[in-house]
């Protein structure tokens, strides 16, 4: 309902649309009132996926985002992908662990299923004069990377809940 002054006439108010002129009609169809532009919504925790409404060629149109130091964004988009209900034709044979860390000579592997945590690093012995201290350093690596991870502190809870042990 539009709101009216002191006189009971209806204030102006702005409307986004889109106005067309044939020979000396004109037309005016408000955004509210036309075609939505995106159909058949999902969306998901970084996620969002939809279909256009073109008239030339409809489009089916996936938006995923992670972040930019991820060490396994594959790992991130193909959960994003299944999550909103994209499938690929013929089965996938999906890592049975992801990727949390990836620098340093170290790399640390999380497998949800099996409640795993994995690391493997590597020292060069001819550049490293203290290979005692370059473990330390890797593994404090691990430590202070780890709790950034959503994946692996909801492990990490279930665990300490009784989960999986």
């Amino acid at each position: 309902m539009a709101q009216t002054s002191i006189n009971n006439e209806p204030k102006p108010r702005r409307l986004r649309g889109v106005g067309t002129y044939r020979g000396d009609d004109f037309t005016f169809t408000p955004y509210e009132q036309g075609e939505p532009a995106q159909r058949n919504v999902k969306t998901c925790k970084g996620g969002k996926v939809y279909e256009t409404s073109s008239e030339k060629a409809p489009l089916k149109v996936a938006y995923l985002t992670c972040p930019a130091n991820t060490p396994d964004a594959w790992s991130e988009f193909t959960s994003q992908l299944e999550r909103l209900g994209i499938k690929p034709l013929k089965p996938v044979v999906m890592p049975q662990k992801q990727r949390l860390v990836s620098e340093g000579g170290m790399e640390v592997y999380l497998n949800a299923k099996d409640c795993q945590l994995t690391y493997q690093g590597t020292i060069d012995l001819g550049h490293t004069r203290n290979w005692q201290s370059e473990v330390m350093r890797q593994l404090q690596l691990i430590v202070r990377s780890l709790p950034a991870h959503e994946k692996f502190m909801k492990i990490i809870n279930k665990i300490k809940k009784g989960g999986k042990k």
